[in-house]
């Protein structure tokens, strides 16, 4: 009998826009009580039933609101929620979380500072917490193409493994010389620390062919300020093609994600036992709906 597969994705979305911070993409908005709103919502569900049990949900909240506040003109305020957890036979092994919150001043203008705040998790990694806040500014240079700097105060708590204890066993077997046999114990420990990093950001974001292809990238660059060895690369990309209904258009996303902490090994992930890896990869494709 053949197994059985179910496999459902629902994207739910009012105005899709990507999340990122230290940025603002103030496009597409609905004009409220003097000021434009945006507000997204998405959502995706995945299983897998038979010789695989597996469960992905995703799903993401953001807001944001253009407009003047009493002198401050051009501005923008944002908060984004994101979470995507993923569970194998009923265990959880992928749970990314994150809440972001911007005020961007004089947001479409050439040069626009912003403040910016970050809370983080992600169990792949190892990362319990992770907490930024900072400023900083974003100036574009020529049509499509900016790049902005923030200096942010980071916080973080990780997860890993220690070993504490090696027990040793004298076995023999017969034709073979006499060797030990060594059972390894491992505990589990959480490391804290507080720093300031370093976050450049240049983005190119480009609409084709009318409007109907809007290509997006950015590139992260965030080094400790106290050590350069210490840090995060970041890539982000997506492709937003309209479809013959033109709320309705299919999104390319790839993120790829490198932290020096895991470059030279030897850091054990409490879950699998092996090292943790120093890149990350995704690769996604679904759909927005444009409200």
């Amino acid at each position: 009998m053949f197994n059985k597969l179910h496999v459902i994705t629902l994207v739910l979305s009012f105005m899709t826009t990507p999340i990122f911070g230290q940025d603002a993409d103030t496009t597409d908005f609905e004009e409220v009580g003097g000021n434009e709103m945006f507000t997204s919502v998405d959502l995706s569900y995945s299983q897998d039933k038979g010789n695989t049990d597996f469960l992905s949900v995703y799903y993401g909240l953001s807001f944001s609101v253009l407009g003047d506040v009493g002198p401050l003109t051009d501005t923008e305020f944002s908060i984004n929620f994101s979470r995507s957890d993923d569970k194998l036979d009923g265990e959880s092994f992928s749970d990314d979380q994150s809440l972001t919150a911007q005020f961007d001043l004089w947001a479409n203008q050439r040069i626009s500072p912003f403040l910016f705040f970050q809370q983080s998790y992600d169990k792949t990694i190892g990362l319990e917490n992770r907490m930024n806040a900072g400023a900083g500014a974003k100036i574009g240079l020529f049509k499509g193409f900016s790049i902005s700097y923030a200096f942010l105060f980071e916080k973080e708590s990780y997860k890993l493994s220690e070993i504490s204890g090696i027990d040793s066993t004298l076995m023999t077997y017969y034709y073979y010389e006499d060797f030990y046999e060594y059972d390894t114990t491992y505990s589990i420990a959480t490391t804290d620390s507080s720093f300031f990093r370093h976050s450049i950001r240049p983005k190119y974001k480009v609409k084709l062919f009318d409007g109907n292809v809007v290509f997006d990238y950015r590139f992260y660059f965030k080094p400790r300020i106290d050590n350069f060895d210490d840090y995060l690369l970041e890539h982000e990309l997506k492709i937003s093609i309209v479809t013959f209904y033109e709320a309705l258009s299919v999104d390319f996303n790839y993120t790829n994600k490198y932290n020096a902490r895991y470059d030279d090994g030897g850091i054990i992930n409490p879950d699998t036992g092996m090292d943790y890896a120093d890149t990350d990869e995704n690769i996604s494709v679904g759909l927005s709906f444009m409200f």
